[in-house]
């Protein structure tokens, strides 16, 4: 009996701390694109916002709370979008590839934690709709992971896009397919997450030493990964 209450608690602890350290990873992140949106915010003009894989809504409710912004929000899972709209966020349940936006529509396109999932060539066609729905001098604003122990810890995972290889698709001709468009890069941001040792999930050892690094990090910022993910903000050329 003694031994199961001490289990539990155990868990309750596991699963507060990784609360508390998705948390603090969202907030690092978070402060990167809050520190631009608020530097290019007008309050004479209200922008046109677009969050592009809304998920839970978690950060276009920040955005919706601090910003005049006219919010739109599209996800792909209907039960999220659905919570999105119930935060009174406008929220389309579609896939992006199948949108109907005008072209030169929005003034910020937001898309955090989406084009990992998707496969190439399709991963283009997602990043030329990225920037025609976005007006010219406008701003595309990127989140992803790169590659990492944990990268494929989410199933639907398909690989990593890191900030060369977008700009290289706009930018160097031998290829197979180069883009129509012309970006430019605002600022490159690399995230470095904790430093965790592989094979946690099979090893409790290794699985309770992570987790003191999760804890190190939330608190002090180490010990710390090598680049693990970033933020890149480009501007559409007219």
């Amino acid at each position: 009996m003694i031994l199961i209450k001490k289990n539990n608690l155990m868990k309750k602890f596991y699963l507060k701390l990784l609360r508390y350290y998705e948390r603090e990873s969202n907030k690092s992140e978070d402060r990167i694109v809050l520190k631009f949106l608020t530097k290019e915010n007008d309050r004479n003009q209200q922008k046109k916002y677009i969050e592009i894989g809304s998920g839970l809504g978690r950060f276009v409710k920040i955005v919706h709370h601090l910003f005049n912004y006219n919010i739109q929000a599209v996800e792909i899972n209907k039960d999220l979008a659905e919570q999105t709209n119930n935060l009174k966020i406008h929220t389309l349940n579609i896939n992006f590839l199948e949108n109907h936006f005008d072209s030169n529509h929005f003034d910020i396109v937001h898309c955090s934690h989406v084009i990992e999932h998707i496969p190439y060539p399709d991963v283009i066609a997602f990043l030329d709709e990225l920037i025609r729905i976005t007006k010219p001098n406008g701003y595309i604003i990127i989140r992803s992971p790169l590659m990492s122990i944990e990268f494929y810890t989410s199933i639907d995972h398909i690989r990593p896009y890191p900030p060369k290889a977008i700009l290289d698709y706009y930018s160097n001709p031998q290829q197979q397919r180069v883009g129509k468009y012309t970006v430019l890069p605002v600022k490159i941001k690399l995230r470095r997450s904790p430093l965790l040792v592989s094979g946690y999930s099979y090893n409790p050892m290794i699985r309770a030493i992570n987790m003191f690094f999760k804890l190190s990090w939330c608190l002090f910022r180490f010990p710390f990964s090598k680049p693990d993910g970033y933020v890149i903000i480009l501007r559409k050329q007219v």
